[in-house]
């Protein structure tokens, strides 16, 4: 592409078996051992690419200024079997000839990013390098020499800067809820209000009638987004209207969010999905059964790992559906707090739970007692006075 790209590092597959004569032509070429770990790439559902991969090992270019050369020739002969993390397991690192590779690790030097040069992916016994590479989310990331030729996927739009998402099943799960959840987060607030029946829930919401949680909705109405409300940390002696607001906002998040989700669950369901999609969504949505942690695991893996390639000026097709744009859709696509981590000092038992599973309670302060038990006692400090933008 004509660009070089600071921080990035070489990706070297190779097979097992072939693993020691790579080390040794490292060693040829001043690189030092620094680390390893099981896993590689930065999926959700890593049982396909560990499967393909056994293990990850990290080198660094010699660097005298910084470490002693023959300190690490040294540990690398005392530590021929290196740790696995975050596994139990042992790899040996040596070359063809039996020579321990310098060890030197990079926790000692500074971020990864900024050691580590090259990333030495040791394939499994069983199967090939073409078997991890087929399980990359981008296809600008297939671009591989293998010693005789280079094999570029889509030429003209790599060249240019520009790739599209592969078909694996992080992507499909990830497409699939972002559209979700942006068509979700685009409602009337009114409508969602009753779909949750929430006037129902009156006691949850510190409401002596249904006028006491018409207020709240109304507050919830004049923000016009539920994901745009940007609620400040507070820190609550009892409950208040501020903490109650705080829950209601948080229930209705949840609520979207668990249709977004249902979304992936119902592409899971069609016939024309191939077997390991099923089981890849259906596997997913089991891992937990808590909405906001799924919505900030995709977001985790859809734009943590995608950044980079956009600040390096890589045009990724299809990244955020229906041509919405990341600004557009930055106040859902990020990161959400949960109740707990925005009030301090009232608990909110079963918080994930859905809104219908309740049947009318609230939450509780100074040992689980209900806001029914006491007479309230003011409000919120430390910024309470405004929870919204």
């Amino acid at each position: 592409m004509g660009k070089s790209w600071p921080g990035s590092d070489i990706d070297i597959f190779v097979h097992e078996s072939e693993a020691p004569k790579i080390r040794k032509w490292l060693l040829y070429e001043d690189q030092v051992f620094a680390g390893c770990s099981a896993g590689y790439g930065n999926a959700t559902n890593r049982d396909v690419f560990d499967y393909n991969v056994s293990h990850v090992e990290y080198y660094t270019n010699r660097d005298d200024s910084k470490y002693s050369y023959a300190d690490a020739i040294d540990r690398g002969r005392r530590f021929k079997r290196h740790h696995i993390l975050p596994l139990s397991g042992y790899v040996e690192v040596c070359t063809s000839d039996g020579e321990p590779m310098p060890f030197q690790s990079f926790l000692d030097l500074g971020a990864k990013k900024d050691i580590v040069n090259i990333d030495l992916i040791v394939v499994r016994s069983g199967r090939s390098v073409y078997d991890a590479l087929d399980v990359f989310d981008l296809n600008i990331c297939k671009s591989r020499f293998d010693g005789r030729e280079w094999v570029i996927p889509q030429p003209l739009q790599t060249f240019k800067g520009c790739t599209e998402l592969t078909g694996i099943v992080d992507n499909i799960i990830a497409k699939t809820y972002l559209a979700g959840i942006i068509s979700e987060s685009q409602r009337d607030i009114v409508s969602i209000v009753n779909e949750m029946d929430l006037y129902h829930f009156k006691r949850r919401y510190g409401a002596g009638d249904s006028s006491g949680v018409k207020s709240l909705v109304d507050k919830l109405v004049s923000v016009g987004n539920v994901f745009s409300c940007t609620i400040q940390p507070i820190v609550a002696r009892s409950l208040s209207p501020h903490v109650h607001f705080v829950c209601l906002v948080t229930d209705v998040r949840n609520h979207l969010i668990r249709n977004a989700l249902e979304r992936v669950r119902e592409i899971g369901l069609l016939e024309l999905q191939s077997r390991e999609v099923v089981l890849g969504i259906n596997e997913w949505l089991s891992s937990s059964d808590r909405p906001l942690f799924l919505h900030n695991s995709i977001i985790k893996l859809w734009f943590k790992r995608f950044d980079k390639y956009l600040k390096r000026g890589v045009f990724i097709k299809d990244l955020l559906p229906d041509n919405c744009s990341r600004q557009a859709s930055s106040d859902m696509l990020r990161f959400l707090p949960s109740f707990s981590e925005v009030v301090r000092g009232v608990t909110w038992p079963g918080e994930d739970q859905a809104i219908g599973d309740w049947s009318d309670v609230a939450p509780s302060a100074d040992g689980g007692r209900d806001s029914s038990d006491r007479e309230e006692e003011g409000g919120a400090e430390d910024g309470g006075e405004d929870d919204d933008e």
